[in-house]
């Protein structure tokens, strides 16, 4: 059965520091999200490319040895690679405005978003709809709105998922 998604990255015993690293850079991201008070613009610049790329990650299996747990959250490198890309079509419609559908970058952006636009963001699919308009049909304000109840939800939930199941 052809599957229209991207190569899954399986991650094991073996190979396990990759997805510390991910989870490393993931937190970083999230940790200028949040001091910046939400997705706005240029928060990938603090990511190194060769160590993270949201792209890679979409589509993880994180594969625990039995009777043994590797520690990685595979939820939160699922999502935080969709908020980088997240992150990134933001940067490409604010730097490109009325231009940015046919930008080369935002078309890959948007391709891979829509293989996943239902699991685990399933609010990514609205995302999609305001933006793959003509852009002159394009209502940043709706866009927005919806860009930032994916942070509230997805970035600052996790953090007070966190805090509020320790004692």
């Amino acid at each position: 059965m052809a599957s229209n998604r991207l190569i899954e990255m399986i991650i094991d015993n073996l190979n396990y520091e990759i997805g510390n690293r991910a989870i490393a850079w993931i937190l970083l991201l999230y940790y200028h999200l949040l001091d910046e008070g939400g997705i706005t613009h240029d928060q990938t610049v603090y990511l190194n490319q060769n160590d993270f790329n949201g792209f890679d990650f979409l589509d993880i299996e994180v594969r625990n040895p039995e009777n043994m747990s590797l520690g990685l959250d595979e939820k939160l490198i699922k999502e935080g690679s969709i908020i980088y890309l997240l992150c990134e079509l933001n940067d490409m419609i604010t730097e490109y405005e009325r231009d940015y559908n046919s930008q080369p970058f935002t078309q890959k952006i948007c391709k891979a978003l829509k293989l996943y636009k239902n699991t685990p963001i399933p609010e990514v699919g609205l995302l999609l709809k305001q933006v793959l308009v003509a852009e002159s049909e394009f209502n940043f304000s709706a866009y927005n709105e919806i860009l930032q109840d994916i942070y509230k939800k997805y970035v600052h939930g996790f953090f007070a998922h966190k805090l509020a199941s320790k004692p």
